[in-house]
């Protein structure tokens, strides 16, 4: 079984980039033996932020350029990741081919939505990659309601700023977009790949948070603001907890306590989870600290929570990113390992085959990168070391998808094996 071909460029000039990317990709399907030249239909495509005006051009060029394409989707972001590169330059791309039949996947947007499970024939989503807007209206409730278009609720990918640009163009828009047709190209909505069950893709979270310490019941709140913790005030429990004060008597008053704050995230967990061994786990929601309450106790978070939830208080470090991301590498490898206790011997060879890692997509954060990891690539390196040296692309975006939850400090990653 063959990798997916993957070809990066940056250039100032977009028209050369994409050309680069373009030669690429021919050269590596060139290379392909008779066994291995399955139509390569599906294109995933991320592009910098600074492509974005010029990504309806683009898109019709790589359609002209890669006729075997009939797919397209994608995303801009603030930069673009590929392989064990991440692009923080300018007019970045970088480009992914899948081979998968078409019968088993659906290019979705705004005008051609992803349907309800049993509505077509022939198909029922299993996973999807989503890729939206961090400003979209009613994000929560609407990823919810895509999630269960799918049988496993696995929905992975990113949002990107408000002036980001979607790509979701089906086959038949090809001959329109050729044309240089306005088509194929969003700027709000919801636009991505669903994929059937006979497409293996496995998705993980890496928080690169470390824990303060165990889980504490949210008793009251409202809207983004934690009130109680435990039937107690909410912001003494957790200045408790950072053991600091604030208070006019205390030294500094306040900015001792900020100072402290900057560097701390509340995860949202159901009652009783969200940490495993020390780490948080994959339900937990890391969600910024954005501001103090004093006259309610209150501690002010990103996004609204409810009762009768966990939250764990945690901060990032360098060395824990670090361990994470290993860990969740080597944990979708032993995902894969087969149980060959029940198989026949002449068995053996297939089901490795359909194992074998394919391709990856990896969805990143701003503030991870050479904040969490020493420089640029180190991040990727990483995850290329836990890995090997499977084809990669991705973003850095405003936020990451895994499930039905928005991660903003996160890294979520997806890889795609056989059946």
């Amino acid at each position: 079984m063959t990798l997916f071909p993957v070809a990066h460029a940056s250039d100032p000039n977009w028209r050369s980039a994409a050309e680069q990317v373009v030669q690429q990709l021919r050269s590596q399907l060139l290379r392909l033996s008779p066994q291995q030249k399955q139509p390569h239909r599906l294109g995933l495509v991320y592009v910098s932020q600074s492509l974005a005006p010029h990504a309806q051009h683009l898109l019709a060029l790589l359609a002209r350029e890669l006729p075997q394409v009939t797919d397209w989707a994608g995303s801009s972001g603030h930069a673009v990741l590929a392989m064990e590169h991440e692009y923080t330059e300018d007019s970045s791309l970088a480009v992914m081919l899948l081979d998968v039949p078409a019968a088993h996947y659906r290019v979705y947007s705004g005008v051609a939505p992803l349907t309800t499970l049993g509505a077509e024939a022939g198909f029922e989503a299993h996973s999807a990659l989503v890729h939206s807007s961090i400003d979209q209206t009613d994000l929560a409730e609407l990823l919810l309601e895509l999630s269960e278009r799918t049988t496993s609720g696995n929905l992975f990918g990113a949002l990107s700023g408000d002036d980001g640009v979607q790509f979701a163009c089906r086959a038949e828009d090809l001959q329109r977009l050729r044309a240089d047709a306005a088509v194929g190209v969003f700027h709000a909505g919801f636009s991505g790949v669903a994929f059937d069950r006979e497409v293996g893709c496995f998705s993980r979270v890496a928080q690169g948070c470390a824990p303060l310490g165990a889980g504490i019941e949210i008793t009251q709140a409202k809207g983004p603001v934690v009130l109680e913790l435990d039937g107690e005030p909410a912001l003494p429990r957790l200045l408790q907890l950072l053991d600091v004060e604030a208070s006019p008597s205390a030294g500094g008053g306040w900015q001792a306590a900020l100072s402290e704050l900057r560097k701390t995230q509340a995860a949202i967990a159901p009652l009783g989870r969200g940490l495993e061994r020390g780490a948080l786990t994959d339900e937990a929601q890391v969600l910024h600290i954005v501001g103090l309450d004093p006259v309610r106790q209150g501690i002010a978070l990103s996004a609204a929570v409810e009762v009768d939830n966990t939250v764990i208080f945690c901060q990032r470090q360098g060395h824990a990113a670090r361990h994470e991301l290993l860990q969740m590498g080597a944990a979708l490898k032993d995902a894969l390992q087969p149980d060959f206790a029940d198989l026949e011997p002449q068995n053996f060879a297939e089901l490795t085959d359909q194992l074998h890692i394919r391709g990856a997509i990896y969805m990143s954060s701003k503030g991870r990168g050479s904040e969490l990891f020493g420089d640029d690539d180190a991040e990727l390196k990483l995850l290329r070391h836990a890995l090997g040296p499977v084809p990669l692309i991705g973003l850095v975006a405003e936020a990451q998808l895994m499930d039905a939850h928005v991660h903003q400090l996160a890294g979520v990653l997806t890889v795609f094996t056989g059946r």
